[in-house]
């Protein structure tokens, strides 16, 4: 046991007093006349014993009361067996969580102002020379240093709300190195946060104390819009597409004929009602039609209240007018290709013979054929591995009976396999490789006996290592027949034979249409629809090629500043680095110029499941000895953490004890006759 104020204890010399009247107490002695004093001599032993028992209980009430009313003003308590603190200096660091999730309200009050003000009461009960950090999710500068309390106080009344999350593991880090700093012993750390169980686990240090302080809100139901994607890899102008939203419900109530909302650039484009069990979700899907180019906003809308900063959610997205497909053929164009291609409405599609060749033709395509040519002249080779080094996809159909060594000189450029010959021997395939991106996701089931192509006539390609070749179709002789070869930013597809069906039956199979398609689509790169604000992923745009030191810059509501920048191939690499608080659009571009991509930003959805740990569930997960938890679930937070670094408090007894002592000596006069 201590005390608070020792001092006090000195008080103790009064306990004298009452000793030495009990000493001194000289009575005035009555004479009282006896007819018969037989038996007075016995009467008064008898009479003398009682009154010095009751003199010295009397004594003893007395003396107590006294000192436990000392004891009071003392201050005494039992120090927490859990923080180790001993005497001198205190270095406290105090975690104040400013998450979206501690909005929520417990007894008519916010949890974040229930923390901010147990924050204060901990610092006002700590002494004027002990050193404090305060500490967010925010992670800002001025937060990592030790201050001393006024201006930790004052710091405290600044802190807002903030999208950032962080985990437990990052806090105590933050704290640990704020501490360990300093070589004092008295290292102390308190969190005050809801504890939502997707912060992880702590991650603590035997030197530090830690005092978890669990803040607990009134129960509540929360829906929120999750997750978002198209169905369709790319974005058509004038086609029906179709968003695929989901809806979670985290809260222990259902939600019922709720509704969602589709607004495209301003306008509301679709919306459907909508219901959700408790700790469930459901998918929802949007259908509309797309009708304008380029860039488009899209926003997602449900209704929740008391918490909504997760009720929309926004998507910016690149809407193409067609797909462009460029062939060359030797001296007319294809008629698999034509089929394929012309005069369908989503493509572009051009077919010119070699002859007429013009670099310039290959930029803006998605998808380049090189189609039956006998040679491939060294300025279209030269083309085409610029094209694809920066980006394109080129598909390569051989013609019968070709230069193999124009084609050698083109593929080794390109870092592909070479043609080593050719073979009439008639094969099957021996399989689809459905994990290549041109498969996934195009068939809904495999038949186990699957019809695929036969192969009549096909070159043959050696099988170097040093080459990253991606197998698509194999023969059963374990030759490649159509294969993709990563170069620079693109990719260059090789076909064993030409599309012709003297050569295989490939032209006119099923999976044909499907493996050209998703060649141009693929090339395609629409970017990610939108991003979490906080996330560690950098944000991709296209890399242009301009004179002078031009940097991009992000630009919103209020807000304008230089991302970092990383430049790969032909993508630019944008970090946010945490610049941006609020959810919404931004235009990405360069300095000075019209063309800007745009930029989709949403809150952390880890903020919206609202599964917490309460004190209970903390004190099982952290049984050591420098951890301590504190229920404030019950009790104003206020008034429990004022008293947490003096342990339990015994003051309140001692003053029970004076009055209980100071009633035995009023009894023991009043009530005891002798």
């Amino acid at each position: 046991m201590q005390f608070v104020f020792p001092l006090f204890l000195f008080a103790l010399a009064a306990l004298a007093v009452p000793i030495i009247v009990h000493l001194f107490n000289f009575r005035r002695y009555k004479t009282v006349y006896f007819s018969n004093v037989q038996f007075l001599r016995e009467v008064k032993q008898e009479t003398s014993s009682r009154s010095k028992l009751k003199h010295l209980l009397v004594l003893a009430s007395r003396l107590l009361a006294l000192a436990f009313l000392v004891f009071a003003f003392a201050q005494p308590f039992i120090p927490n067996k859990h923080n180790g603190v001993t005497t001198g200096r205190k270095y406290v660091s105090i975690y104040i969580d400013n998450s979206f999730s501690m909005n929520a309200v417990s007894d008519g009050r916010s949890l974040f102002d229930k923390a901010k003000l147990a924050a204060k009461e901990i610092a006002r009960n700590y002494s004027a020379d002990d050193q404090f950090q305060l500490l967010s999710n925010d992670f800002e500068g001025k937060h990592q240093r030790l201050t001393g309390k006024e201006e930790f106080i004052s710091m405290i009344d600044e802190l807002e709300i903030s999208p950032a999350v962080r985990s437990l593991s990052e806090i105590t880090k933050r704290q640990k190195d704020a501490l360990s700093r300093e070589n004092g012993k008295n290292q102390i750390a308190y969190l005050l946060s809801d504890f939502q169980k997707n912060m992880g686990a702590l991650s603590v240090d035997s030197a530090v104390a830690y005092n978890l302080i669990p803040l607990a809100a009134d129960a509540q139901a929360n829906v929120y819009i999750d997750t978002v994607w198209f169905n369709e890899p790319v974005q058509l102008l004038n086609q029906q597409t179709q968003l695929i939203v989901k809806i979670s419900n985290s809260g222990e109530k259902a939600i019922e004929n709720n509704r969602i909302v589709l607004k495209l650039n301003n306008q509301t484009k679709a919306m459907a009602d909508f219901s959700v069990e408790p700790n469930s979700y459901i998918y929802d899907t949007m259908t509309f039609v797309l009708n304008q180019p380029n860039w488009n906003k899209a926003e997602l809308q449900v209704q929740d209240f008391p918490i909504t900063y997760d009720d929309n959610y926004f998507l910016a997205f690149n809407v193409i007018e067609k797909i462009k497909v460029l062939a060359f053929s030797e001296n007319k164009s294809n008629q698999f290709l034509d089929a394929l291609f012309k005069n369908q409405a989503e493509f572009d599609y051009t077919s010119t013979l070699v002859s007429a060749f013009d670099a310039n033709a290959l930029k803006g395509n998605q998808l380049v054929i090189i189609d039956n040519l006998k040679n491939i002249p060294a300025s279209l080779a030269a083309a085409v591995n610029a094209y694809v080094t920066d980006g394109g996809a080129v598909a390569v159909f051989p013609a019968a009976q070709c230069d193999m060594e124009s084609y050698n000189r083109f593929l080794n450029n390109l870092q592909a396999n070479s043609i080593t010959g050719f073979s009439e021997t008639q094969q099957d395939l021996a399989g689809i490789n459905l994990q290549q991106n041109i498969f996934k996701d195009v068939f809904e089931r495999i038949p186990e006996n699957m019809n695929l192509p036969r192969i009549k006539k096909y070159y043959q390609f050696t099988r170097s290592t040093a080459s990253n070749e991606e197998a698509i179709l194999t023969l059963k002789d374990g030759n490649s027949f159509f294969s993709r070869y990563p170069h620079g930013s693109g990719s260059l597809y090789i076909c064993g034979s030409p599309l012709d069906q003297n050569f295989s039956d490939l032209p006119v199979h099923a999976i044909f249409v499907p493996m050209l398609y998703k060649m141009a689509v693929l090339n395609i790169r629409s970017g990610n629809i939108s991003y979490f604000i906080g996330d560690k992923t950098r944000v991709e745009v296209d890399a242009k090629k301009v004179s002078g030191e031009k940097v991009y810059k992000i630009k919103g509501d209020n807000v304008e500043f230089i991302p970092e920048q990383l430049a790969v191939g032909n993508k630019m690499l944008l970090g946010l680095n945490e610049q941006i608080k609020k959810s919404g659009f931004y235009n990405v571009g360069l300095e000075n110029s019209d063309s800007t991509n745009l930029l989709a930003l949403n809150f952390d959805r880890k903020e919206s499941d609202m599964k917490f740990q309460n004190a209970s569930q903390l004190k099982e997960q952290y049984p050591q000895l420098n951890i301590n938890v504190v229920n404030g679930a019950n009790a104003e937070v206020a008034s429990v953490v004022k008293e947490l670094d003096r342990g339990t408090p015994l003051w309140k007894l001692c003053l029970m004890l004076t009055l209980l002592f100071l009633a035995i000596e009023i009894a023991l006069l009043r009530f005891w006759k002798v």
